[in-house]
């Protein structure tokens, strides 16, 4: 299996996704926020560019089961129902419903690589159940971080390390791009304390800042998950 990374979205138009698998990770905090929704009974979203796209689309469908969510600058936007923290996606909120979600980076990643073959969530809640849909597949594999405003972050890169270090552990042989093996050698760095680092890097000190420090904890549980969203026709959904 060959492993490549792309650092920031715009990175994505660079590669050749065709055939290709990839995980999108936006560790803090939209696929995070995702697989807790899923967790408590969501049943899909649709991820769009803009919050103007966003309230087209409800207007549009004028379904009750429709939710609005989304960020900008990580605080909840005026008018929507729910914002990007996995807090919000409580099961009396949002059992049985259809999210279309907006956030300043995640949903960029989700758009830019929609021309893959297979595209998934990953964040660190779901690192090993990932590993092995993505060996499922057979295919070579690109991790698109999200990383900040089109900025490299540091933990969507350590996330996308722990990915590459468990597929080796699974036994997966595995060819590295430069990028690749340079998330792999962070993810050894910092493996020993994902809260720490996710409470030291730039987003999670701006987190801790705007009074949503909770939520690094939150995103932080590895493992905690073993569901895989799968973003397929402009939806992202369980496909089992």
């Amino acid at each position: 299996m060959k492993i490549d990374l792309a650092l920031m979205p715009f990175e994505l138009e660079k590669k050749d996704l065709r055939g290709k698998a990839v995980a999108v990770v936006d560790a803090l905090r939209a696929t995070s926020t995702m697989v807790a929704a899923f967790e408590n009974g969501c049943s899909a979203f649709i991820p769009v560019s803009t919050v103007e796209e966003a309230m087209q689309l409800a207007a549009l469908k004028k379904d009750p089961d429709l939710l609005l969510g989304g960020e900008r600058k990580a605080m909840p936007l005026e008018g929507f129902h729910l914002g990007n923290s996995p807090r919000d996606y409580r099961p009396e909120k949002v059992r049985g419903k259809v999210v279309v979600l907006t956030t300043t980076n995640g949903t960029q990643a989700l758009l830019a690589a929609r021309k893959a073959a297979e595209v998934f969530i990953g964040a660190f809640l779901n690192i090993s159940a990932l590993s092995g849909r993505l060996q499922e597949t057979g295919r070579d594999v690109i991790i698109a971080c999200s990383g900040e405003k089109g900025l490299f972050c540091l933990e969507d890169t350590v996330c996308a390390g722990a990915i590459i270090d468990c597929l080796e552990q699974e036994g997966v042989s595995v060819s590295k791009s430069d990028a690749a093996m340079a998330a792999k050698v962070l993810y050894e760095f910092y493996e020993g304390d994902i809260y720490g680092m996710l409470a030291g890097c730039d987003w999670g000190q701006y987190l801790e800042s705007v009074g949503l420090g909770k939520d690094l904890r939150i995103c932080a549980q590895v493992d905690s998950s073993r569901l895989v969203p799968v973003y397929r026709e402009g939806k992202i959904f369980l496909d089992r």
